[in-house]
């Protein structure tokens, strides 16, 4: 027998992942998260590099350069791309205000803002975070074993804590703490070997360190 209209659960629109940062330049780990989260059942994931970050240094290279690094190392990712709204802003790159304007573009799709262990330490003290949980949920990538959170994020984990499954199928306002082994690599270890002259192969993608080459940066 057919279910009634009223008992019908409305359909999910895609569930996109946001992965912010300097990209100065992308690395291989960057890449992998990327891979591990359309694994993970994500149907998109956007690489989002900030115009102006508020809790770190001005990037090296330029905001266009780090776009073109990045279109270079996604382009034989399916479903991972670049997205340049951040760019596009002269204001502080900050994230509430790029979900809710990824909203406006993109209505339907639900979001998922991912940020390591790190960002997730200093979370309530980012621009309007209540506002950000309202509009997306949050993906932690963290530490096995490591529950160091703070009066307001025990709170925050009370009503929202959930496991990835249970996230991939909410709207918004959810919270995983997803435990993923870490590459010990980081932007600045591959700035400071180029500029050491270091071997850098497999670091980046090769089109990377062509486009690296070729700008002359982190010389």
């Amino acid at each position: 027998m057919a279910k009634s209209a009223s008992n019908l659960q409305p359909a999910l629109g895609p569930h996109w992942a946001l992965l912010g940062g300097t990209f100065d330049p992308v690395h291989i780990g960057h890449l992998r998260i990327a891979v591990q989260l359309r694994d993970l059942g994500f149907d998109k994931v956007l690489l989002i590099p900030n115009r102006i970050p508020p809790h770190r240094p001005q990037p090296q290279a330029s905001a266009e350069q780090r776009l073109a690094m990045l279109q270079l190392a996604c382009t034989r990712l399916d479903g991972i791309e670049p997205s340049s709204i951040e760019l596009e802003r002269d204001d502080l790159s900050y994230s509430a205000i790029t979900v809710q304007a990824l909203r406006q573009q993109h209505p339907g799709v639900r979001f998922t803002w991912v940020m390591g262990q790190d960002a997730w330490q200093g979370f309530e003290h980012w621009f309007q975070p209540q506002n950000l949980l309202e509009q997306a949920s949050l993906l932690v990538i963290s530490r096995p074993g490591s529950r160091h959170v703070s009066h307001w994020q025990e709170q925050q984990l009370e009503q929202r804590e959930c496991n990835i499954s249970e996230l991939l199928a909410q709207n918004a306002g959810q919270i995983c703490l997803h435990h993923w082994p870490e590459l010990d690599i980081s932007a600045s270890d591959l700035r400071r070997a180029i500029r050491q002259g270091d071997n850098v192969v497999f670091l980046t993608p090769d089109a990377v360190l062509d486009y690296i080459s070729q700008q002359q940066l982190y010389r």
